[in-house]
């Protein structure tokens, strides 16, 4: 039985440190400081007190709206808060207090930062990469990765978004390219295909979908990395379970 304690803690923090990584997704890009000035209102300055920030719970006592101009609050960052906080806690359930739990955690906070940075600039900065894949690469060996596998799984996922983004000629970002090399880190050359393909597909359901709303045109670009993040991570909780259905069929 997953330890109570361990899973509920999992869960605040999850929520905390994503309402961190929004601020490193919306701040970097620019070239901001994380640290000044305090979180505040976009439209009128308004800095948020204690309360206001409170993951999730500051977004629905505001209502949705700045408490200083009323000004609406964009519903991704208590959606994304309420991923970190949903995929900390499964993370738990799944690995228990251990190094694969930690390179959950770090990982999946990393896509998110890089996802709300795409979304709000159409950007993936490589400050964040430069960061993060050497932590993902050490806790991926410490969790039981052979010394190749990550290696491996960069050089395929390097290889492939590059070949791709050379075709499109400007269709495909060069940060996606980045990203990839380093979700290949993490998953290795077999998972990494799996990745793709699952991005791919939501990438394009959610563009299809955009476009048959009319919220965006047929040549008008969308933020990717959303989808790579979620189909990532889906990879990353279940793929074994994926494999072994697969070949059990077999």
């Amino acid at each position: 039985m997953v330890d109570l304690i361990g899973l509920l803690y999992s869960i605040v923090l999850g929520a905390v440190i994503t309402s961190f990584t929004n601020v490193v997704g919306l701040r970097v890009p620019r070239k901001q400081s994380i640290v000044t000035p305090r979180s505040h209102c976009p439209s009128c300055g308004h800095e948020l007190s204690a309360w206001e920030l409170i993951p999730v719970f500051g977004y629905l006592a505001l209502r949705g709206r700045c408490r200083g101009c009323g000004t609406r609050i964009a519903p991704t960052y208590p959606l994304f808060e309420l991923l970190g906080a949903i995929g900390y806690g499964y993370s738990y359930s799944l690995y228990g207090m251990s190094a694969t739990t930690l390179l959950a955690f770090i990982f999946l906070s990393t896509l998110l930062a890089l996802a709300m940075s795409d979304l709000s600039t159409m950007l993936v900065p490589n400050v964040i990469l430069r960061v993060t894949a050497p932590v993902l690469l050490v806790l991926a060996y410490i969790s039981g990765a052979d010394w190749w596998v990550p290696l491996a799984g960069a050089a395929l996922g390097f290889a492939i978004l590059a070949t791709v983004f050379f075709l499109s000629k400007g269709g495909l970002g060069a940060g996606d390219v980045k990203l990839f090399t380093m979700i290949g880190l993490v998953l290795g050359p077999r998972d990494v295909l799996v990745a793709l393909f699952l991005a791919s597909l939501i990438g394009a359901i959610v563009g299809i979908g955009l476009m048959v709303t009319k919220k965006i045109g047929r040549k008008q670009p969308i933020p990717f990395v959303p989808s790579i993040a979620l189909g990532t991570m889906l990879t990353f909780w279940f793929s074994e379970s994926f494999f072994d259905w697969y070949f059990h069929l077999m």
